[in-house]
């Protein structure tokens, strides 16, 4: 049917095209004014689809024309332009037969009309402006949709799902295992005994300087006296040592200690210490009983011996942790 359609249509044009050759060679050239024909196909399509709007002018070679150009959309509203095309150009005796094609596509359904439109044109000859007007076309633009069916049913009311009597259960044997649970243990938080408050450690020096304090209200009246004094005050200047530089010094002999220390500390420190350990050696070990003044005098010297760990502020020891005296 659509073959027939084009056809038909094909064989329109061309007699319109050759009644306008007629006409046009009746007139006289500086009188003739450009002659359309226009077609539109097809006439019945679907929303959306391509439509072919084809206009043919038979002109003077001299008339140029201001076709509507694809950015003038408005001038076939309510139809859009989707394509432009200048087809090729035939000459017929004197005159020039010009063919252009706009795709157009539309989105309204029912009948659609495609205005009169205006063209301008200029006989560059005669310097005559003028205009044609294009006559109006119809189509019947359908909608993709079945409009003929009655049969379309209303929209359904959501419907609910009956929800089982174990899930209600469930559910709520789990929230009172939650309560139970937190309600034992806050009590627990709340019953428990605070962590005992642990002094903090002291330091070698606070160590070796409470050892050495206990020392000086010590009465030295018996060579056993004056042992167990070196003794104390050997004991704490190697754990002094030991704790402090990281050596054994509980263990080593004095010898060893001096060599270790004349390696880590200045030579003078190094033998006041080796000074103060050799003479305890000789009162614990040789029965060497210094006087009382010579004794404080190795007391101080033990003081001055851990004086190098003394902190640049030291702390009050008032408060702090003490030592009993092991003499």
């Amino acid at each position: 049917m659509n073959c027939v359609n084009k056809t038909k249509s094909a064989t329109l044009t061309a007699l319109v095209l050759s009644l306008m050759s007629v006409i046009a060679i009746a007139i006289p050239l500086h009188a003739q004014q450009p002659i359309t024909t226009l077609s539109i196909a097809p006439d019945t399509c679907t929303i959306g689809d391509n439509i072919f709007y084809t206009l043919n002018v038979l002109k003077k070679s001299s008339i140029r024309l201001n076709y509507p150009q694809l950015s003038d959309s408005t001038v076939f509203s309510p139809f859009e332009i989707r394509q432009v095309e200048m087809l090729p150009a035939e000459a017929r005796e004197n005159l020039i037969l010009e063919k252009i094609r706009y795709t157009l596509t539309v989105f309204d359904t029912g009948m659609q009309t495609v205005p009169a439109i205006s063209v301008a044109y200029l006989d560059q000859e005669t310097q005559q402006q003028d205009s044609i007007v294009l006559e109006r076309k119809s189509v019947y633009v359908k909608s993709v949709l079945d409009t003929a069916r009655k049969d379309i049913a209303d929209i359904k009311p959501v419907r609910s799902v009956p929800i089982p009597l174990w899930v209600y259960l469930t559910g709520g044997a789990l929230l009172l295992a939650f309560a139970i649970g937190i309600y034992f243990l806050v009590r627990y938080w709340r019953t428990r005994a605070p962590a005992p408050v642990q002094a903090p450690a002291l330091t070698p020096y606070e160590v070796a300087l409470a050892k050495l304090k206990g020392l000086e209200e010590i009465t030295l009246n018996s060579q056993n006296d004056f042992k167990i004094y070196y003794s104390a005050i050997s004991d704490a200047v190697r754990e002094f040592l030991e704790r402090h530089y990281g050596f054994p010094a509980m263990e080593q002999s004095t010898s060893e200690i001096d060599a270790i220390l004349q390696a880590k500390r200045p030579k003078e420190e190094a033998e006041r210490v080796k000074s103060l350990l050799e003479k305890a050696d000789l009162v614990k070990f040789a029965k060497f009983q210094p006087t009382v003044s010579e004794a404080k005098e190795s007391l101080s010297v033990a003081f001055q011996i851990i004086e190098i760990a003394r902190p640049s502020q030291t702390p009050d020891l008032s408060n702090r942790p003490t030592l009993r005296n092991h003499v």
